[in-house]
């Protein structure tokens, strides 16, 4: 890693933010939840005053008081931009910021992994405008807003880990991303062997301080459940899904496993004839691999599983942080695409640029024509999406 990685890095980051906060000018959305908690903390509350009708995921804790059943982190982003802004537009605006600012983090992460410069640059490309998280964090509503904010620290968490830095670091950040998005923090476990391999250390030191790094987040949220709901546990989620058909096996269970593999591999767009839009994004969401083509190198990178530890650590990860999401009673609807994919997003693109360039641990000096053509139908893809559903509204 040089001053030039950093400086990259970095450029790329605000670049990218800039980008996002561009595309989403003059857009906002009705769904503030993390807006209106953000200005609640401002002034000394973790309750909202009042529940408007649209926002009905909201929960009764109290008399007179509304709690905002997610985590908190993405209306902790939003808190300097509350005073200056309305709810809604401080809470996108966050949005932006972290999805954006992300693709500077994963570049610096895919120079620690192993990756040339150009195949880290392909890669940061490929996340900030060829995945759902383009779409996701311009749209910034509260679901994706939790993704954006969320692939932040997941993407400082993998960079940590596979330069071999700090362990508790590393679970420090997995313990911030999880304040978003709570399935990222399996994914700590893969990081604390990532981060052993890469610093020299034994996977049991590694993983305790891990575990230590992300310990005081984890009490944190312990915390903010008992001003919320008196009880530890996350009760807001098992109260939200009461009576809801799509959990009629509780939040989590093996039967729901079909219908998230239908959404990763088989949910095709709608085509609609005689229109300027002929392929639209469906709100119900998108295969995976035709909204980012590019990931089908997933796959080819297992061939290095056994060979690289550092490549099985990142596989690991990537399971190990999708797993709740396949075994959930829904799919991530309202969305484009398959948007629980963005809490695995930093290892699925690091495998993607590990199938095309790496081989018996040599990695090519340039992405293949073929990987390049495949990154540019997803940016394709996520660029016409975005456009089409926040400026058209042309989603079905």
């Amino acid at each position: 890693m040089t001053v030039s990685d950093r400086a990259a890095a970095i450029w790329i980051g605000v670049i990218a933010a800039g980008i996002y906060v561009a595309a989403g000018l003059g857009l906002t959305t009705d769904y503030d939840y993390y807006g209106r908690l953000a200005d609640a903390f401002l002034h000394g509350r973790w309750w909202l005053t009042e529940a408007p009708p649209w926002l009905n995921e909201l929960l009764s804790c109290g008399e007179g008081r509304y709690c905002v059943v997610y985590p908190p982190l993405p209306a902790i982003l939003s808190l300097p931009f509350v005073p200056f802004f309305p709810t809604a537009v401080a809470q996108v605006v966050a949005s932006r910021i972290a999805g954006g600012a992300s693709a500077g983090v994963l570049y610096y992460g895919l120079r620690a992994y192993g990756a040339p410069r150009k195949y880290a640059l392909a890669g940061a490309l490929l996340s900030a405008f060829g995945t759902t998280l383009l779409f996701s964090s311009v749209d910034g509503r509260a679901w994706f807003a939790a993704h954006s904010a969320s692939m932040l620290f997941l993407s400082f968490a993998f960079a940590v880990a596979a330069g071999g830095g700090s362990a508790v670091a590393v679970g420090a950040l997995v313990g911030i991303s999880a304040l978003a998005r709570l399935p990222v923090a399996l994914a700590a476990p893969a990081l604390a062997l990532l981060c052993a391999r890469r610093s020299g250390t034994g996977y049991g030191r590694a993983l305790g301080a891990v575990v230590a790094g992300g310990l005081p987040f984890a009490i944190v949220y312990v915390g903010y459940n008992l001003l919320r709901w008196g009880t530890p546990l996350d009760e807001g989620y098992a109260r939200l899904t009461q009576g809801d058909v799509f959990f009629n096996q509780g939040l989590f269970s093996p039967v729901y496993l079909l219908r998230q593999l239908k959404a990763i591999f088989l949910e095709p767009p709608d085509f609609v004839p005689a229109t300027p839009f002929f392929p639209r994004p469906r709100f119900i969401g998108m295969s995976l691999f035709l909204t980012t083509p590019a990931f089908v190198w997933v796959f080819l990178a297992l061939r290095e599983v056994r060979r690289d530890v550092a490549v099985a650590a990142t596989a690991t990860a990537a399971l190990l942080a999708l797993l709740p999401d396949l075994f959930h009673g829904t799919v991530g609807f309202q969305q484009f695409g398959y948007r629980f994919s963005i809490d695995a997003q930093p290892f699925l693109v690091a495998l993607a640029l590990t199938g095309d360039g790496l081989f018996r641990g040599v990695w090519r000096r340039r992405p293949t024509a073929i990987f390049i053509l495949a990154i540019v139908l997803s940016l394709a893809v996520n660029i016409y999406a975005t456009i089409a559903i926040t400026r058209f509204e042309y989603w079905q």
